[in-house]
């Protein structure tokens, strides 16, 4: 019997705990939805309602550019215009050339043309299923981002080839965030965006904000805690979208080479970086690695990350040793 579950968007929540200590600035919150996903943006300081305003704005504005399924958005227009050129925005142009720009990087590990597939399996609806092989070799030749034409604002896909930004449009959003805030002046904020969550500065009595990674087994609650200052924390896992045929469980983080959805000794990984766009992509094509190539693509790239393995067993670079905490006694600290 097939069985469809949508997991806990919020990979990485920021613990209640680490809104203390915030004195007696003005703190405003706001909730709202974009991207297919609960967000909340909680700042600090006399400008602080204007600069969340004026974020909201911006997130709903760039997903206008870039939803691959709003008819009215610039990507819609590039996936259908069989292999003529289509004007971008500057915005929607850069969001493209960062998304190529990494997946070149991570070796096509991470790759924004795989849309051809995630759409054949249907991760995330009343639909998913296991497809036919032959479906997915057909859909795995139009999976290439080698064959994206980006020329300044101006870029062209092979009929059949279709762009999907949703592996970094939360980190480019949040990315956003940070630097409209950072330009009202407001010096302290949480952005959760899913999965995705920066911290602006530090808390008002300088010590770092707490986030917490969720558990791939209980994803509302979390296994363990991160203490940083003004960067971004980012988790995937396969436990946020994922259906389960024949005892299977398959997931929405899919492997370009294969075209089936990874199968990796990894359960989650989580990417601190100053840059939520690249943690975003790197979040994805690291958990496709599994992680011995993925450990040693950290260590080549300088990249902070935490491994959370079939096993139970949890593994840190060492530039985060001294920001971990291990809080459930369900998972092992792998020294």
């Amino acid at each position: 019997m097939k069985k469809i579950w949508l997991g806990i968007a919020a990979a990485a929540a920021l613990l209640a705990a680490a809104l203390t200590g915030c004195g007696q600035s003005k703190e405003v919150s706001q909730d709202f939805y974009a991207m297919d996903t609960a967000m909340n943006i909680r700042a600090y300081g006399a400008r602080a309602q204007e600069a969340v305003n004026q974020c909201v704005q911006a997130i709903n504005e760039l997903e206008q550019h870039i939803s691959r399924t709003r008819e009215s958005s610039e990507l819609y227009a590039l996936n259908r215009a069989e292999g003529q050129p289509v004007a971008l925005s500057e915005q929607t142009a850069d969001v493209l050339e960062q998304a190529l720009r990494l997946a070149e990087q991570t070796e096509g590990c991470f790759d924004p043309t795989i849309a051809p597939v995630t759409d054949l399996w249907g991760i995330g609806t009343e639909n998913a299923a296991v497809p036919a092989q032959a479906d997915i070799d057909a859909a795995l030749a139009h999976v290439n981002y080698a064959d994206v034409q980006l020329d300044g604002t101006t870029a062209a896909l092979p009929a059949g080839t279709c762009i999907d930004l949703g592996g970094i449009g939360k980190g480019y959003a949040a990315d956003l965030t940070a630097q409209l805030l950072r330009e009202a002046g407001v010096q302290r904020a949480v952005v959760t965006l899913g999965g995705n969550v920066y911290v602006l500065g530090e808390k008002a009595d300088g010590e770092p904000w707490v986030v917490g990674i969720s558990d791939p087994d209980n994803p509302g609650d979390y296994f363990a805690t991160l203490r940083v200052s003004d960067t971004s924390v980012v988790t995937s896992g396969d436990y946020e979208r994922y259906f389960e045929q024949d005892g299977v469980r398959y997931c929405h983080i899919f492997d370009p080479e294969t075209g089936w959805p990874a199968q990796t000794d990894l359960r989650s990984v989580t990417v601190v970086s100053a840059s939520s766009t690249e943690a975003d992509a790197y979040t994805t094509a690291l958990f496709v690695m599994g992680y011995e190539r993925a450990r040693a693509f950290c260590e080549a790239h300088g990249i902070p990350a935490v491994f959370v393995k079939d096993d139970h067993t949890v593994a840190v670079t060492d530039d985060l040793r001294d920001s971990f905490s291990l809080t459930s006694t369900e998972y092992t600290y792998e020294a």
